[in-house]
């Protein structure tokens, strides 16, 4: 269960009640009037944060959905008052991970809870751009939202590949590391060079290959091309390039298997180097 204190800290965007309207044959609100409802939330949260409709109109710009998901959780019925909670998850220079909340104020419960990524749009071209700086500035200043508990979701595996991009890059094996279930079992070519066997069993073993391997990689530094995320599979899969020891960078694949979002079991895969031309 979703502790309430933690949605009602993000911003009240919408106060409603279920509408005869909402309703479908099953009699409790349909769908679509949850995504409306959330929908209605995200415009007064801009409205908010400067990205109301005279910046946009002024400015040129638009916000775009990219990606979104929605959970469930339990069923709202005609004239049952609610409220929705918005709040931010991440602020990218394009980008906005956002984390609502939708509350049974009857029943005093989370009935569903929504994640969708928005990008920034630049109408006249029609391609994303980067926030002004006081309008960034305003959104970081609302209160942060923090990730929800329960499954891992596209938008919080997109998430997930960035912050593991980020530990690395900071040489931050311990915040990798916290990722991993105790039995978990990785296996690179890499690992051979450094513990003399490609498996490695264990997250015990595991974090005495990472300080092996960084005690002697005095550089590195790896660029995310593409996180794929698979629900059915519970598989997320980080196309990156990898740079070590300032040499030419190579293109690399991780894949990591979770359970009950501990990662399972991995393996990192090493190719060709990265052409010239290839995209940044």
């Amino acid at each position: 269960m979703i502790d309430l204190s933690r949605a009602r800290a993000l911003e009240l965007t919408v106060e409603a009640e279920v509408e005869p309207r909402f309703l479908d044959a099953m009699g409790h609100m349909n769908v679509a009037w949850y995504v409306y409802l959330f929908d209605r939330g995200i415009w007064t949260f801009f409205a908010r944060h400067r990205l109301d409709p005279q910046y946009l109109q002024t400015a040129n710009r638009g916000m775009f959905a990219l990606e979104e998901n929605v959970r469930y959780l339990s069923e709202l019925r005609e004239a049952d008052p609610l409220d929705v909670h918005t709040g931010v998850l991440e602020a990218r220079p394009k980008t906005l991970l956002f984390l609502q909340y939708m509350i049974d104020k009857q029943k005093q419960k989370v009935a569903a809870v929504r994640e969708v990524v928005a990008v920034h749009i630049d109408l006249a071209t029609r391609r994303s751009v980067a926030f002004a700086d006081d309008v960034m500035a305003r959104l970081l200043a609302a209160p942060p939202a923090e990730p929800p508990a329960g499954p891992m979701t596209e938008a919080s595996a997109q998430k997930f590949a960035r912050a593991w991009v980020d530990a690395w890059n900071r040489r931050d094996a311990e915040a990798v590391l916290a990722h991993y279930a105790e039995d978990a079992v990785f296996i690179s070519p890499k690992a051979e060079r450094f513990v003399g066997n490609a498996y490695v069993s264990g997250k015990a073993a595991l974090r005495a290959y990472w300080q092996a391997a960084l005690a002697q990689i005095q550089s590195l530094e790896f660029s995310l091309d593409e996180a794929i995320w698979s629900a059915r599979s519970q598989t997320l899969t980080l196309l990156y390039r990898a740079a070590l020891q300032g040499q030419a960078p190579t293109r690399a694949v991780e894949v990591m298997r979770f359970r009950e979002n501990l990662i399972v079991w991995g393996e990192a895969l090493y190719g060709a180097a990265v052409a010239s031309g290839d995209r940044a």
